[in-house]
Order: structure tokens, then sequence, then C-alpha cells
């Protein structure tokens, strides 16, 4: 039986099961998500957007989606914040963990199981839950619907200031299953939060899609952090889709770092005047991975601006595709809107797919993108070396330099510690 015919199977099961619900929005909702997925399928090389990542050959025809059983961790590294005060969601192939989890109150925030949240809440539910991943159709967004039954929830309310991150951790650790897992964060009007959404890899391998919404209001700010670092053997597909509102800031930083086969997709809507949006992203490919990072920026209202920074660094066979697309619709007048995608090449057998795409149809905007691929400067090699420092470590101290622009934009100080620390561990330095 192919995985087509599992994921039809499984939906007719999941039908039956939850057909009480028939009569409810999210019901519908995962009925015609399921049916569009059934038109567009699983993509293949074939279709643009996938054209260097192969992920149907990379997903077992055997995978189930629906988890099934090890929802608990036995000695895993999901505790590795442990010295970080925060609020930590545990959430085990897709379903929230209130043993694992640690929920420090704090007035004005909710966080916890996006089930729960979702069932207490019905104008919650009705308003944000699943508005955003049909604005760009996705095959793996649309299954993730059709089948996520749980999830984390963050609901920050009106001109709360968030005293404590909130970190939101998906542990995998079924190699036989396809988890579906999901977000829904919504920072209401004049709110600020930190959160981080770290991704962990506990099974011999896994498989995972994660979805996450993202919402915020007006004059509201918010800073994620992904991270991709404890991934090894991973098999990811990530879409996160933002709205930003009038006046409002968001940040989101990608860190990827390990796995099989990643592919990060992230659409931002700019919807309201005088948005401020910053992407930043970081990736290290090594043995024969593939990291795949897809960015859309939308912008359809005036005086708004956004700014790209990914940088990766490939090593052994490893393969990383960079594909950022800055939209200008016809009222965004006054745009500001930057892009600089830039690879290094460690190995003669590493590569990167890069293609930066401006589409512009306003007259009164400034826009720029760029893309520089290469290797490592021989002379300022030469001038490590002259000074009694050897090749290899020549090479991990300039890398590190060029990755560290990245890493020392992260807000948090615990965090911007370890992964400065990962990074270092991964070049083999010790200062």
């Amino acid at each position: 039986m192919s995985l087509v015919d599992n994921i039809n199977k499984e939906f007719e099961l999941l039908e039956k099961n939850i057909n009480g619900q028939s009569g409810s929005a999210l019901f519908t909702t995962r009925k015609q998500a399921f049916s569009a997925f059934q038109k567009l399928g699983i993509p293949s090389n074939r279709h643009e957007e996938w054209k260097y990542t192969h992920i149907k050959t990379k997903l077992p025809e055997s995978l189930t989606i629906t988890a099934k059983g090890q929802l608990q961790v036995t000695g895993g590294s999901y505790n590795s914040f442990a010295n970080i005060k925060a609020t930590k969601l545990v959430l085990v192939n897709g379903v929230f963990n209130p043993e694992l989890s640690t929920i420090i109150e704090e007035k004005g925030v909710t966080a916890g199981s996006l089930k729960e949240n979702l069932a207490s809440n019905k104008e919650l539910s009705e308003k944000y839950y699943n508005k955003l991943v049909h604005k760009y159709e996705e095959h793996f967004s649309l299954l993730n619907t059709a089948f996520a039954t749980d999830g984390a929830f963050i609901h920050v309310k009106k001109g709360t200031q968030a005293k404590v991150p909130v970190f939101i951790i998906h542990i995998y650790n079924s190699p036989e299953n396809f988890a579906q897992s999901r977000n829904l964060i919504v920072v209401e009007e004049g709110a600020d939060i930190n959160i981080v959404v770290d991704f962990q890899n506990a099974g011999a391998a896994s498989f995972y899609n994660h979805v996450s919404e993202v919402f915020i209001g007006k004059n509201a700010s918010a800073n994620v952090v992904k991270l991709q670092t404890q991934t090894t053997n991973a098999t990811a597909v990530h879409t996160l889709e933002a709205d930003v509102d009038r006046d409002a800031k968001f940040s989101c930083t990608t860190i990827s770092l390990e796995g099989t086969l990643i592919r990060n997709s992230t659409n931002v809507r700019l919807s309201g005047e005088n948005t401020e949006t910053h992407l930043n992203g970081l990736y290290y490919g090594k043995g024969k991975s593939l990291i795949d990072n897809h960015i859309l920026v939308d912008h359809l209202v005036p005086n708004c601006q956004s700014n790209q920074l990914y940088k990766g660094v490939l090593d052994d066979e490893a393969v990383g595709v960079f594909n950022g697309k800055i939209l200008v619709k016809p009222d965004a007048q006054k745009t500001n809107s930057f892009q600089s995608s830039k690879a290094i090449l460690l190995s003669d057998n590493s590569s990167v797919n890069s293609k930066p795409q401006l589409e512009i149809f306003a007259d009164d905007v400034k826009c720029s993108h760029g893309a520089a691929i290469g290797q490592l400067n021989e002379n300022e090699i030469f001038y490590l070396k002259a000074r009694g420092i050897s090749e290899a470590n020549a090479k991990s101290i300039l890398t590190y330099a060029f990755a560290n622009e990245i890493i020392q934009g992260i807000v948090i100080d615990e965090l911007r510690e370890y992964l400065d620390q990962k990074i270092k561990t991964q070049l083999g330095l010790d200062f």
C-alpha cells in the first residue's frame, strides 16, 4: 500500500472517530483541507517549488499519519533549556504532554494545549485557526490541517508585555509515524512576547510535518526563534504563516544545524501599514543532508519594511536551497524590502541552489536582493596559519565568524550562549 493510500485510509478512520463533531467548523475545515490535498498530492521535483527537494523519495510508503503510542519520552534531551526561566510546552509526536511541560502563570498570557484551548474558546478558534494556511496553497499545510488533532497554543492579550519567554518543544520518537504537529500563536494589539520553537528527534529517525500560524496585532511585537539543532536523521517539512498588522514588528530567526531533509517555508503577509519584519536564518549541512529555505514576504499595503538575511555553510555532500521572494502588490507604495543570501562551500562536493526573486507591482519602492556563494578566503586562511594556527582551525574560525552574525541577533542571552557553543562544538572549536 502506498503512502497516499495510507493517508486516504487513515482519513476515513479519522472521520469515523470524530463523527460527533460533524456539525462543527473544525470538522468542515478538515474535510475541505483533505479534499484540496487530494487534488495536489505529495509534490515531486516536477513541481517548481520543490524542484531541488525530492521529498517524495524520502517518505517511506509504510508511514502512518495519525499519532499512535510512544507519546512518552524517556531519557530524552527535551530539557536542554533547564537553565532558562520560561514557560515550556512539550509535545510528543504533535500531542501536548502536560507532565513534561512547565507553565509559569502570567496575567494576560495563555499557553497550553491547542486542542483544549480551541474547544474552550470557540470565538478565538473561529477567528484565527486555519485562517492563514490557505492563503498560499501548500501540499503539506493541507495535510496537516486535515490530520492535526493537537498542538501548542499561545495567546497574548491586548497590551500584555510577557515577562518570560515561551518555549515550544516538539519531540518526535516514532520512526513509523509521519507526525502532524501544529502551533497557533496570537499576539493581540500592543502586546509583546519572545517565543522559541524547538524541534528534537528522540528516535532512530523521525518524519514530521509542522505548521505554525502567527498573528501579530496592531502595534504588537513577536520575536520567534525556530531551532532545528537536535534533529539528526529527521525528515521534516515546516510551514510558518504569519500576518503582521499595522505598526507591528515581527522577527523570525531559523537555525538549522542537523537533519536528513529539512524544508522551511516561511510566508509573511504585511497586512497593515508601517510594519517591520526581519527574517534571518543560519543553516549548516553536512554528510548528505539537504536543507531548503523557501521565503515569501507579501507586501500588501504602503509604508512597510522587510529584511531577509540567510547564511549557509555546506560541507561533505550536503545540499542547500534558498528561494527568497519579495512580492510588492500595487497598493504597497513606499515599500522598503531587502534580501541577502550568502553561502560557504567547505567541500567540492557540496552545493547550493539559490533563487532570489523580486515581483514588484508598485512604482515608489526601494527593493534589492543579493546572493553570493563561494569558498573561504585563501588570504584569510594564510593570515591565520602565519600566526601558528593550523589550517583546519583557521577554516573553523573563519566559518564561525561567518555564522556568528546570525547567532548574535538572538535576544535571549542563555539561548544565544547555547547556540554559540553548539556552533563551536560542530566546528571543533574550544575557545
